[in-house]
């Protein structure tokens, strides 16, 4: 009887220690043949189509393209070759993304040859293999999508919390002690109960200042004064209320593993705005009722606090952003996103309407597009169609917006976008013989059709590019004659003044709008942003 052939296998990790450490594990079994290596997901696919191996071991986060986005093109053209995920990452949704793009198998970085070994054998027959941490940490998140949509119901009140997060939570961060307070000192939960607080009174009065969740290993220095002593990581993290004030706070004791706080964050910043949700909710329902302008100025206040303070700054690059709204709240907002491998987000959008409903269904806008942004942090295609799905499922207007997303790799110059029927942005060159381009709308706006999808495109800035980014109030800007400022007037002012400062810029452009409508107030909101790369 003729033997099984063996497994041929590719490995895909941009980590050269890694993969040669993966070849050698694999090296050592008969029934496993290594027949390719990849340093990222692009990288992974061509070499999936040359050789047609039976299994690709797939690492999660790669340059170019991630591993969860080759699992969805290697799945979608080669159904019959299977792919194993394997990282060092324990995110519960990164897990839940690779499930639903298709990987038979998920396993951690931690796994001994055996385990690797066997993992790759049932896999290759067709069978899902999840390691016991992968299996958790499923778990894990099944619990939290089950807290964040019930935290997000229409009905639930500050009293149903107690039960719920107590139902919930301690799947979710096992191990772990436990302390959800809303001040000064009522407890929503204490886990395990009865369980002695390492946390001081000093360090939840912090806490109703602090802006940020703040991680604490074992040894790192209080805000407050002191030394983190315990052989345990801590988080503390602020529930924010409607004027982003604390109004409560979570406390996490970690014993497991104290070092390992950054995965953790994502999920507490999750569970913050869930929670205060809920009880903002509540004391805005018992606040007496104001007036339209104070309501609007207050909107405006809290939209303001969306927006960066600044932009950031990027070795090599030139960025600057300004809004100046119409009335006191504005429909556009833009957004810087610190992405991780050193990648930024960059966002530019308008809601279709004007008033209190837009006001905060761009609050809505901006939180979904960082929040998935994150998650998906190599393709702004994706990002923007979970952004969709959850405006849709979320609300029940009419409104929608345009929105313009890109991810920039600051090494390279490359760019992926989408243009989700926002204005087309500019890409004018340094090289003046060579034409402008338009940057024109890759799918429709978010919040119209919930089967919509968005091609995502690619361009590359070299240094002395200028890529010019705007709302309509720019363009659609009109003078005493009912003329219309226009994007040739906004190109011109651009091309005098490549290799200016991205402020000068901005302000040239910004000057001129007003200069053309001689000093009237807009009617409509204006945003722009310019990036450029440095000669």
């Amino acid at each position: 009887m003729e033997s099984e052939k063996p497994v041929r296998v590719i490995i895909a990790d941009d980590q050269p220690v890694v993969r040669s450490g993966l070849s050698t594990f694999l090296r050592s079994y008969s029934d496993v043949l290594l027949v390719g290596e990849a340093e990222d997901g692009e990288e992974a696919v061509q070499l999936v189509e040359l050789t047609q191996p039976d299994l690709v071991l797939m690492d999660v986060e790669m340059p170019h393209m991630d591993g969860i986005a080759a699992t969805r093109l290697i799945r979608a053209r080669w159904p019959q070759i299977q792919v194993l995920m394997l990282t060092g990452l324990k995110e519960h949704d990164r897990i839940q993304a690779a499930l639903q793009a298709g990987a038979q198998g998920f396993c951690f970085k931690d796994i001994n040859a055996d385990e690797l070994h066997n993992a790759i054998l049932k896999v290759r027959h067709g069978q899902r293999e999840w390691t016991p941490a992968a299996a958790r940490a499923l778990e894990q998140a099944e619990h939290l999508h089950i807290l964040a949509a019930e935290l997000q119901r229409s009905g639930i009140e500050p009293g149903d919390l107690p039960a719920l997060l107590q139902e919930h939570l301690p799947a979710v961060f096992p191990e772990c002690h436990l302390i959800v307070r809303i001040f000064p000192n009522r407890e929503y939960l204490w886990h395990p109960s009865g369980h002695a607080s390492t946390v001081s009174d000093q360090a939840w009065a912090w806490l109703q200042r602090a802006p940020q969740p703040q991680t604490f290993a074992p040894g790192d220095q209080y805000p407050w004064g002191g030394q983190h002593n315990e052989e345990s990581g801590l988080i503390l993290a602020p529930i924010p209320g409607p004027d982003h004030r604390p109004i409560g706070g979570v406390s996490i004791v970690q014993f497991s593993d104290p070092l390992d706080l950054a995965n953790l964050l994502p999920v507490v910043r999750s569970l913050c705005e869930g929670i205060s949700t809920v009880v903002s909710r509540s004391l805005m329902a018992q606040t007496p009722a104001r007036s339209d302008n104070q309501e609007l100025v207050s909107a405006g206040q809290i939209q303001a606090n969306i927006l960066p303070d600044e932009a950031p700054s990027i070795p090599g690059w030139d960025l600057s952003a300004r809004l100046e709204s119409a009335r006191e709240t504005s429909g556009d907002f833009f957004d810087f996103i610190r992405l991780p491998n050193g990648q930024w987000g960059l966002v530019i959008a308008d809601v279709t309407d004007k008033g209190m409903g837009a006001a905060l269904f761009m609050a809505l806008s901006s939180t979904l597009i960082r929040t998935y942004a994150i998650q998906y942090p190599t393709l702004p295609a994706f990002a923007l169609g979970a952004v969709n799905r959850r405006i849709l499922s979320d609300t029940r207007g009419s409104m929608f917006v345009t929105a313009f997303y890109a991810v920039l790799d600051p090494n390279t110059g490359r760019i992926r976008y989408v243009n989700a029927g926002h204005n087309p942005p500019y890409l004018v060159s340094g090289n003046r013989g060579k034409p402008v381009d338009r940057l024109r709308g890759t799918g429709m706006a978010l919040g119209v059709d919930e089967e919509a999808i968005w091609q995502q495109k690619v361009i590359r800035m070299v240094p002395g590019d200028v890529l010019l980014m705007y709302t309509d109030g720019v363009t659609e800007a009109q003078n005493p004659q009912g003329e219309y400022f226009g994007e040739q007037r906004m190109l011109d002012i651009v091309r005098a003044r490549m290799g200016c400062p991205a402020r000068e810029i901005q302000d040239a452009v910004l000057t001129a709008v007003r200069e053309f409508t001689g000093g009237v107030g807009s009617s409509d909101d204006i945003t722009l942003m310019v990036v450029a790369r440095k000669s």
